[in-house]
């Protein structure tokens, strides 16, 4: 039989320690009337107190040796989580058991409930995710009745309101008046967002909110019709439930918006370069035979030289358009990631100067060299349209007499850069971070020059790149802007690289 249960043998010691006391108190009053009546009273009295305190001594021995295992074994929980039978009574080792599990339930709930949320697919199908919601609920509180009411949705074309059950196949159930009121219905005191049993027309049920934010009510409900009611414990597990819920349809809303917005993105850029790409090739042909009219005219006798002028002018932006046609195809074959510029070698100096010549900008013009003589190792016809485009910018974004300087040096022995300087106005910081960016123009520029593109950055960049170099920018407001481009690059010979000319 195991001992008796710590308060029953402090209730024995106490009555050990009172009884005899008792007891010996009144056999000596009336031994003293009898046989002891020649005594002294006092030394009775200091008799009978030391006999009480020794008989409390022993008691205190015996008990603080029975007590002292009852300790140690609480000791030994408190530091390590263990219970020995050795040194716990069976009572409290009962106590602790059931204690101990309880508590690994609850931990297993709490692991089962991290790991359904961990593997909610919020990036699919909201309603797949409202499928799995249910199922979590079912599986962690192993009940299959219950089921999930979206009764307001922000985006109803995602997640339609209805009544929801635990797979995504399942029809979705229409919104009654018992999920309204399953919605709405609180207990007294109760705080929002807990779980609660309500009671009412239709029965009890058990309802943990499911919301993110005010545009999205939800609520997972299950009949507790004469069900016990649930514990604190309980109530907290369902209550984190249901937070998980709505985090995971909220999540599941943001990723489906998102997703539905890159598409329709995708779609417009997509249309936007075939647009640019028909547009320009229906252009190329007409410019084509514009240049050749007005070359061909320019060569008849008989015409005067203010009719040659002004063909020489309509050939001038002739030229002109075909090449900003030229970017509008550049940028549709870049975002088509069908443009593979050649592998050439030459030189950079003959082709500025060309480039340069086919602006016809009257304003003072300096091109430097220095360093030991290079060849670049790129696409002529490509790398002319970047200088064309980075040249032209610099003539427009400035005043009609503010210069502009190019300086080709070495970058190593593989590489060459090509700085282009102007006065011009510059850019801030913002219109710098953002100056290679498609169709993007600062309101500066728009009021300096209206009919820009806005795409002679964007094409310049990704030409140069795709030719195996970079450009960089450096700018400020009021004071003007460099552009350094950086292209592969051999060692050449002076007269080489003096004498070869731009290819055609």
């Amino acid at each position: 039989m195991g001992r008796a249960s710590l308060p029953v043998r402090v209730f024995i010691g106490l009555v050990l320690a009172v009884v005899p006391a008792l007891l010996l108190g009144v056999g000596a009053d009336v031994l003293s009337r009898t046989v002891l009546s020649t005594l002294n009273p006092g030394l009775l009295a200091v008799g009978l107190l030391l006999l009480a305190l020794a008989w409390c001594l022993v008691l205190a021995v015996i008990y603080v040796r029975s007590l002292s295992s009852d300790a140690s074994g609480m000791l030994t929980l408190a530091r390590r989580g263990e219970v020995t039978s050795s040194v716990m009574p069976e009572s409290t080792r009962d106590a602790f058991g059931q204690l101990a599990s309880a508590l690994e339930e609850r931990n297993r709930q709490v692991a089962a409930l991290a790991a359904e949320s961990k593997s909610a697919p919020i990036t699919g199908d909201p309603r797949e995710v409202a499928a799995h919601i249910v199922r979590s609920a079912r599986r962690l509180t192993d009940d299959p009745t219950w089921s999930l009411a979206v009764v307001r949705s922000n985006t109803p074309e995602l997640l339609p309101p209805g009544v929801y059950h635990a797979e995504a196949s399942d029809p979705v159930g229409e919104i009654g008046d018992s999920e309204r009121w399953a919605s709405t219905a609180r207990e007294p005191d109760a705080p929002i967002g807990r779980a609660r049993r309500i009671d009412g027309p239709w029965g009890a049920f058990l309802a943990l909110d499911v919301s993110a934010g005010d545009e999205l009510v939800a609520v997972l409900t299950a009949p507790w019709e004469g069900r016990p009611e649930p514990s604190a414990a309980e109530r907290d597990l369902l209550s984190l439930l249901g937070q998980h819920a709505g985090t995971q349809l909220d999540h599941a809303l943001l990723y489906a918006t998102v997703r539905q917005q890159a598409e329709s993105l995708d779609r417009m850029a997509s249309v936007q370069s075939d647009f640019l790409r028909g547009v320009s090739h229906d252009l190329q042909t007409p410019l084509t035979s514009i240049r050749a009219l007005a070359a061909e005219l320019q060569a008849a006798p008989g015409i005067g030289e203010t009719a040659r002028a002004d063909l020489d002018v309509i050939a001038h932006q002739a030229d002109r358009l075909r090449r900003m046609v030229a970017q509008l195809l550049v940028v549709s074959r870049l975002e088509a990631g069908v443009l593979t510029p050649r592998q050439e070698i030459l030189a950079v100096r003959p082709l500025i100067e060309r480039t340069w010549k086919a602006l016809r900008a009257d304003r003072p013009f300096t091109l430097e060299t220095s360093g030991s003589p290079q060849l670049a190792v790129a696409d002529s016809d490509r790398l002319e349209q970047v200088l064309w485009a980075l040249l032209d910018n610099a003539v427009k974004y400035s005043h009609p007499e503010a210069p502009v300087a190019v300086h080709v040096r070495p970058a190593g022995d593989e590489a060459m850069e090509i700085r282009i300087t102007d006065a011009g106005t510059g850019m801030d910081p913002a219109s710098l971070e953002r100056a290679f960016e498609q169709f993007y123009r600062s309101d500066r520029a728009r009021q300096l020059v209206p009919d820009g593109s806005g795409v002679g950055l964007y094409a310049a960049r990704g030409l140069v790149e795709a030719m195996g170099g970079r450009i960089e920018i450096e700018s400020t407001l009021g004071r003007g802007t460099t552009v350094t481009l950086s292209l592969p690059a051999e060692h050449a010979d002076a007269e080489v690289e003096q004498s070869t000319p731009a290819p055609g």
